[in-house]
């Protein structure tokens, strides 16, 4: 059924709030209100609307309802997104918005013949509407909850979720919320790039990166493929021209770095735990299927835009999920420290024809260097950096004083570091080094 692949994550910490107002306006509409109950509503809701200057107008949010939402007979959508939409909406035209309990009224009298379902997992459950789908037209569209995703569910979902194996996941993760997306209020925009429809982006970029990480927390990796597809090709035609702009692009890139943090906080271990082999080969599949997601997904997209998606995917995807764990990072310091460098250096210059006290010098450098990056818990921009700097110090500089040495130049400094990393690595196997695997991931 659509209903049970829409279970959507938490996209905000006031959900919970939302989901609790929600329930009791489904309650009263059974049941009459109290008076203290209702006084203490108005004195909150007075307080609210106060912030707005113009008054809260039912048949403006009727008629919003209407240019927005229509029945769908199998589309669910989570309530608390309706209310993040109706606020939403509030803001941008300085309304004062009702309550949810209130909004939850207004939603009836639109559409009365809409029904209340409770979808997902024990624990992981709430309420959704059933049989209302936001239209194509709407700023707020959304594939998955309208009736294209409808139709396309009933015609694949049943087979990709029978077909999914349920690997190992960190359950106790469920749950997880991402930290905050840009606020667009805190962006200098360019005048050609309206605001309105950068903060309409964003709020489906956040929605989009929330239910890829509760997906891959459950271990639902398949699903991903179909999320990313139909974010990116389901996009609205209205919004098409904004996702060239480099400042979009850029928001993109912050965002993915925060996903992908996030991925990798509830998949991997910290650095004192065995990494289930279970786990190892999912993430590794994972990690090679979503390559190819996403060049079908980005299609006929903005190359600006592709090339920020798989630089923040592909090129970072594995060390930044070790250097962005204090824990992972301040092992690999200590384990780092503890190698036996003098021994080290020595080994190394006997592979050398022509090993001079400017070697060794070069060795001790470059290993305080690398220590450096350690201590100070550097981003991985900053490794790239080094590296750069490394072959432009120790392989171009040193061959331009000396014409057409360039390829021995390179030669003899590829030999004095391989023989150097393989001697660290075979330092940090005799002493059991609990970072081993970690340092040469890096």
């Amino acid at each position: 059924m659509h209903c049970g692949l829409l279970e959507e994550p938490d996209m905000d910490s006031t959900e919970s709030w939302i989901e609790r107002c929600l329930n009791e306006s489904e309650n009263k509409r059974y049941s009459s209100h109290t008076s203290l109950g209702n006084v203490s509503n108005d004195e909150n809701e007075e307080k609210e609307n106060n912030r707005a200057s113009k008054p809260h107008s039912t048949p403006a949010t009727l008629q919003w309802l209407e240019e927005n939402y229509e029945i769908a007979e199998g589309v669910c959508i989570p309530r608390s997104a309706l209310y993040m939409h109706y606020l939403d909406f509030c803001e941008k035209n300085d309304t004062q918005p009702v309550n949810a309990a209130s909004f939850g009224k207004i939603i009836r009298q639109q559409f009365p013949q809409l029904t209340t379902r409770r979808l997902g997992t024990r624990g992981q459950s709430k309420y959704h509407y059933y049989g209302i789908a936001v239209k194509e037209n709407s700023q707020y569209y959304d594939v998955m909850y309208s009736k294209k995703g409808a139709a396309w569910v009933n015609e694949t979902g049943k087979k990709e979720v029978t077909k999914q194996t349920v690997a190992y996941s960190p359950r106790s993760k469920l749950g997880t919320l991402l930290p905050e997306f840009p606020n667009v209020k805190d962006l200098n925009l360019p005048a050609s790039l309206p605001e309105e429809k950068v903060s309409t982006f964003i709020m489906m970029y956040r929605t989009h990166c929330q239910r890829i990480l509760d997906t891959v927390i459950r271990a639902n990796f398949d699903e991903v493929q179909s999320f990313l597809l139909h974010f990116w090709q389901g996009m609205p035609p209205h919004m098409l021209p904004v996702l060239g702009s480099s400042t979009v692009v850029n928001i993109v890139g912050v965002c993915d770095s925060i996903l992908y943090k996030a991925i990798s906080g509830v998949l991997m271990p910290t650095v004192l735990q065995a990494l289930p082999d279970s786990l190892t080969q999912v993430i590794r599949k994972f990690a090679k299927q979503l390559d190819e997601w996403l060049k079908v997904a980005l299609h006929d997209l903005p190359e600006n835009l592709r090339n920020i998606k798989f630089e923040y995917w592909i090129g970072l995807q594995a060390s930044r999920t070790v250097i962005h764990s204090a824990d992972i990072t301040f092992q690999m310091l200590e384990d780092w420290r503890n190698v036996d460098l003098n021994s080290i250096t020595k080994q190394t210059l006997y592979t050398m024809e022509d090993s001079r006290d400017e070697h060794r010098k070069l060795i001790i450098q470059l290993y305080q260097e690398f220590d450096h990056l350690l201590e100070e818990q550097s981003p991985i921009e900053s490794y790239i950096e080094w590296l750069d700097s490394m072959v432009d110090r120790c392989v171009v500089k040193v061959a331009a004083k000396r014409q057409g040495s360039l390829k021995k130049v390179a030669q003899q400094f590829l030999l004095m570091w391989s023989c150097f990393g393989t001697r660290v690595i075979r330092d940090m196997t005799l002493h059991s080094a609990p970072s081993f695997g970690t340092l040469i991931l890096l």
